[in-house]
């Protein structure tokens, strides 16, 4: 064969391929990755709504011959940065770390650990042993405006994320900003959405194992078994344990978590499939207190602790540390099904169960004069104060389903036709236990060490609050110009039914129904095979808290009085402007901003009958504007550096309705808030990473500054600017028979050992006294307290496959 018959066949053979591997939903690194098709049908592959990427993707093909053509896949076509960015094609914000950076990280890191670099989030996270959470805020917002799914199903707020899946079963974790998919389970969204997508189980037989053990006497052990395909059946499955173990690095005591997944799939030749994922969690916590600024600053110039004692005091039994923490369990079950049906059209169905139980508890101080109280139903006396235990029972199930029938009446358009339902009951009952002399718990449900009072079980609050959501939902994307242009809009009607009974009260329950219309439209424009722009536009609605319904506990007289906060709903319009870039050397990402929010909802502390109560107020009104800019390069010699920013202006637009003193007496007034900056909005988050993988050594450094933020809604205190840093080293060895890719790799976090505040864990309007807009003298509303960044931490992670 000549020269140019060789070229020819070359040719042909290539442009085959490429046809082929379109077909497919394959992708030449940067030609096939402007317009990528969505995949759907496994729990690691992106959901269509999110327009993502496809996980494996053409590189290279290489001529031996005129009679061989090598076809070589990569799954980091289109990351950037070593993972810290993804290539996205949707008509809308998303920022996704994918499978290559969160292998570098500490296993026992959490999703929170994993998105703190992306530039619409701060993170606040309190241990280093990835047991306890943590806090996320977002353009102004916190995670209470957030969906927090896995595998596209809402799971608990962000403190209780570790519960949800093991970091060695995640693939992807992304952050949608400024939106929401229609069809997902959510409508308290303002924030946007996280979305951690889980593995799916291999074909073959095979499993993981690794052992970590690091600084505060952290010790976490994992395995990991894949059953491949079983039989002749297409089923193939996988199972995976650990156990973690940590003492507190603030504060005494020690945390313990034991965590089981478990996940099992199915394809049909017609393009069916059924994928089933569950996890049980169970843990024991105990949570060490958070600093006010003065406390935080005495324990910084070695002045004292404000913490927790490590020993027991019988007068004093609340500042004893082994008694305050809680016991935690959660089993999470999501089976979502795809079915191929006829004459173009497919159906979803996705149920889902969330179940959350245990007790917090907190030492404390009974006094039993003149209340006739025993310890038990008939016990002994109790005459006077003895030391006690108050613990707060929850049971919280959690279930819905999402039924969605798809339409393609032709290539370029798909509709669809959707019904979620959702139901939670959040069932609380505080009760006291006496405790043993060395200051020991008894097991709580323990009837005949419980406090009684006239015969019946001290309960000073029984709580049962909850919701239904029905929904129905419609939307269509269409693409145009040959996928030049794609026009999705749609619209979520919500009819919400919220309750909450309190069982010690004389108006146990109050309810409230609500029908909220949630439209979206977005649009994006393929200018070239390297550039893309987009805007994006949709409502949100947050419910408050259901027992922000109810009358609140009076300690000073011992009954109820009606909540004079009880908020209204927040409302927001959100709009988006963005551009893309991607060629062969690097990846941007540029998005403009801007929230119009009605009726903020705000956790804090007010006072009623000059009691402090933690509640959810309405904060008025607030607009927040700004950008997000993201960079990253394709490996280079094996580097492959990332940066992203964000500046945000975060403002309030009104003042807060309170009450002050004037002329001796007390008179309503407005705080003089309406300008103000909105609260844990910092102006700037800046980011930078460098990531270095030949294959066998790998390393990882990414360093953060996070500008100051307001804690007090008056301004008048604030957390300074603070910097995060953490380095990831690692080796990979050659597989050795059955043992494949011995790994080693150190994580450090905190380099500097700095001592500083991450965020607020409580907030108040004003931390000074202030004049009202009537003139009256508001007093303040006291004092917020502090999330801590963990001190200077290693780990050490050993691992194998087999």
């Amino acid at each position: 064969m000549n020269f140019g018959a060789r070229r020819l066949t070359l040719l042909t053979a290539t442009v085959l391929a490429g046809v082929f591997c379109d077909t497919a939903g394959y992708a030449a690194p940067h030609a096939r990755a402007r317009h990528p098709v969505a995949t759907g049908g496994s729990q690691n592959a992106a959901p269509v709504h999110s327009h993502a990427a496809p996980v494996h993707h053409r590189t290279a093909v290489d001529a031996q011959d005129a009679e061989a053509i090598s076809v070589h896949v990569s799954r980091q076509a289109l990351n950037g940065g070593g993972g810290m960015m993804r290539h996205e094609m949707a008509s809308h914000s998303v920022q996704t770390v994918t499978r290559q950076y969160i292998e570098m990280q500490s296993p026992a890191s959490t999703a929170l650990d994993m998105i703190k670099n992306l530039p619409s989030v701060t993170v606040s996270t309190v241990d280093s042993s990835g047991i306890l959470g943590g806090k996320i805020n977002s353009r102004s917002l916190t995670d209470s405006d957030m969906g927090i799914l896995l595998n596209g199903v809402p799971v608990a707020t962000a403190y209780y994320l570790n519960q949800n899946v093991d970091t060695e079963n995640v693939n992807t974790i992304s952050v949608t900003p400024g939106s929401s998919a229609i069809d997902l389970p959510v409508t308290s969204a303002a924030a946007g959405i996280m979305d951690s997508q889980t593995m799916t189980p291999s074909h073959k037989f095979g499993g993981l194992m690794d052992f970590s053990y690091g600084t505060n006497n952290l010790s976490r052990e994992f395995i990991r078994v894949e059953s491949g395909d079983i039989g002749n059946s297409g089923i193939r499955t996988f199972a995976s344990f650990s156990h973690t173990h940590s003492r507190n690095w603030n504060g005494p005591g020690t945390n313990e978590r034991r965590h089981l997944d478990f996940g099992a799939a199915k394809d049909f030749s017609d393009g069916s499939s059924v994928n089933l994922f569950v996890s049980w969690n169970h843990q024991f916590t105990m949570e060490p207190l958070k600093p006010t600024a003065k406390q935080f600053y005495n324990k910084k110039d070695g002045l004292g602790t404000y913490n927790y004692s490590s020993s027991y005091d019988p007068s004093n039994p609340s500042k004893y540390g082994m008694l305050n923490g809680n016991m935690w369990d959660q089993v999470f079950v999501t089976l979502p099904v795809h079915v191929h049906l006829p004459a173009k059209f497919s159906f979803d169905f996705k149920p889902y169960y969330v179940y959350n139980g245990g007790y917090t508890y907190n030492g404390s101080l009974f006094n039993g004069a003149g209340r006739n109280a025993t310890i038990g139903q008939s016990g002994s006396a109790i005459t006077g104060s003895v030391p006690a235990a108050s613990y707060y029972s929850v049971y919280r199930p959690h279930a819905g389903t999402v039924a969605k029938l798809n339409y393609d009446p032709v290539s370029w358009d798909h509709m669809e036709l959707g019904y979620w339902f959702d139901y939670q009951d959040n069932q609380v009952n505080n009760m006291y236990s006496v405790l043993q002399t060395n200051g020991s718990q008894h097991f709580p449900y323990n009837t005949s060490k419980g406090v009684y009072v006239s015969g019946q079980r001290y309960m000073p609050y029984q709580g049962d609050a909850g919701w239904k959501i029905h929904s129905l939902f419609f939307q269509n994307t269409a693409k145009l110009l040959h996928d030049r242009v794609t026009l999705n809009g749609g619209i979520k009607v919500a009819m919400i039914n919220r309750w909450t009974v309190n069982g010690a009260s004389a108006t146990p329950r109050t309810e409230q129904n609500q029908v909220v219309p949630l439209p979206q439209v977005g649009i994006s424009y393929r200018i070239d095979q390297h550039n893309l722009i987009y805007v994006n536009a949709e409502g949100d609605f947050r419910m408050p808290d259901p027992g922000s319904l109810g009358q609140v506990y009076d300690a000073q007289t011992g009954g109820y009085v009606g909540n004079p906060y009880n908020p209204k709903p927040q409302y927001s319009i959100k709009e988006e402007l963005g551009w893309r870039f991607d060629n062969d050397y690097f990846m941007t990402d540029l998005e403009l901003f801007n929230y119009s929010i009605t009726n903020r909802l705000l956790s804090t502390s007010v006072y009623i009958n000059n009691q402090a109560i933690s509640s959810t107020i309405n904060a008025g009104n607030q607009t927040a504007r700004g950008v997000d800019f993201m960079i990253s390069a394709h490996p280079w010699h094996h580097f492959s550096p990332y940066v992203s920013v964000e500046y945000l202006n975060a403002t309030m637009d009104s003042n807060i309705l309170t009450t002050g003193k004037l002329n001796g007496q007390t008179v309503s007034d407005l705080l003089p808030t309406k300008g103000k900056t909105a609260v844990q909005s910092p102006h700037v988050h800046a980011s930078a990473g460098l990531t270095y993988d030949d294959g066998h050594f790998f390393a990882n450094g990414s360093v953060s500054y996070v500008s100051s933020q307001y804690s007090t809604f008056m301004n008048d205190e604030k957390i300074p600017g603070y910097i995060t840093d953490n380095l990831s080293l690692g080796y990979r060895f050659n597989s050795y028979g059955r043992f494949k890719a011995p790994k080693f790799q150190l994580n450090f976090s905190n380099l500097g050992g700095d001592f500083v505040r991450t965020g607020a864990y409580s907030l108040v309007s004003n931390a000074k006294a202030a004049k009202g807009i009537y003139g009256s003298t508001i007093s303040s509303s006291g004092t917020p307290t502090y999330y801590l960044y963990p001190r200077f931490s290693v780990t050490g992670n050993i691992s194998v496959g087999f």
